[in-house]
């Protein structure tokens, strides 16, 4: 999945779309200002074989083994379904932040949070209303895409949590 499309489309998009400096480091290894990987990955769920790979992983030296690893593993460390002492195959959803609804996903998707910040452009307050409703549409849809995008390649449940940065 090319995340920086998507992002380009958003950094491109003429609707003044602040970047986010709140989670910056949490996503270096994407690259990306938007996008975040928020899933617990409970990688206890891997054999020791798998646990070895990436206890040797290189990030600059990606190899076919490791891929296939992540292929065959990341729908199953992605889920969290252990519950009261047990692992249970129910769906339902997890809380990802303070208990507020745009923060809840299944337990069985992979989950990423679209983070943005505050408008670049000064408005009074009627532009900036509805300059707002604007944002929040075209991000709506780019996530729309998005999420259809890894549902087709990946053949995993994907839920983009959208929150706007208002402080």
């Amino acid at each position: 999945i090319n995340f920086s499309k998507y992002e380009e489309l958003i950094n491109n998009s003429g609707l003044f779309i602040g970047k986010n400096n709140r989670f910056k480091s949490l996503n270096e290894y994407l690259d990306l200002d938007y996008i975040f990987l928020i899933n617990n990955l409970f990688i206890e769920k891997l054999d020791i074989n798998d646990i070895n790979l990436l206890m040797n992983f290189n990030r600059n030296n990606i190899n076919d083994e490791m891929l296939s690893m992540i292929k065959k593993t990341f729908k199953e460390i992605i889920k969290d379904n252990y519950f009261k002492g047990n692992y249970v195959d129910n769906i339902y959803n997890v809380c990802y932040g303070p208990m507020v609804p745009y923060n809840f996903a299944s337990n069985n998707s992979l989950v990423f949070r679209f983070y943005y910040g505050k408008n670049t452009m000064h408005f009074d307050n009627q532009e900036y209303i509805e300059l707002d409703k604007k944002q929040r549409e075209y991000i709506n849809q780019e996530m729309e895409l998005l999420k259809k995008e890894i549902l087709t390649k990946l053949d995993v449940n994907c839920e983009i949590l959208i929150e706007k940065d208002i402080n």
